[in-house]
């Protein structure tokens, strides 16, 4: 059995028989035979750990891993993504007529994203209009072989009764449901 050797931090184990002081890399580089002579229990314990923890860091990820880790990270990258755009909404599209701001916001979500992460591909699936100045959207997406959606939701004050009447935003979310991920 040949295991490569990587240097690692001297670790300390606590078992029945006492206290060791082992060192990993003495432990990772040599063979492990249940007749060694020279190996502790303790030794014994830790070697075998060692190997079950460096075949960790090498497998690939579960389905239900992979998952986890792209909805925690996609519930961070709308958090940010929703602080930007409500700047932006605030700054460069005050005032704009309510018919152009869901052109507008796809836009700029889509270029957001593609700007902040080539490896999230997002595309847009449908809007849906609620109440008067509400606007709602979803997009799908995907990302190392995880699927999800990302919702938004929009409120947007509005000067006058028309469609076309200038509105300023009120409120920006966008969320991601970790019931919408799947590999």
């Amino acid at each position: 059995m040949t295991v490569s050797c990587r240097p690692h931090l001297p670790a300390t184990h606590t078992g029945g028989a006492g206290q060791y002081n082992l060192n990993w890399l003495s432990l990772l580089c040599r063979p492990y035979s249940s007749g060694a002579k020279g190996i502790s229990e303790g030794e014994k314990y830790v070697y075998l750990y060692s190997i079950r923890k460096f075949a960790l860091l090498t497998d690939t990820l579960t389905g239900r891993e992979l998952v986890e880790k792209a909805f925690v990270y996609l519930t961070t990258l709308t958090k940010e993504c929703r602080k930007a755009l409500t700047a932006q909404f605030e700054h460069e599209h005050k005032g704009i007529s309510f018919d152009s701001i869901e052109t507008i916001m796809r836009r700029d979500i889509e270029s957001w994203f593609a700007r902040r992460d080539k490896s999230i591909a997002i595309s847009h699936e449908e809007s849906l209009n609620g109440r008067p100045g509400e606007i709602l959207m979803i997009y799908s997406g995907v990302t190392k072989g995880a699927h999800f959606k990302i919702h938004v939701e929009s409120r947007f004050t509005l000067a006058g009764s028309s469609s076309n009447a200038p509105s300023y935003l009120k409120n920006l979310n966008l969320y991601v449901d970790k019931r919408d991920f799947m590999k």
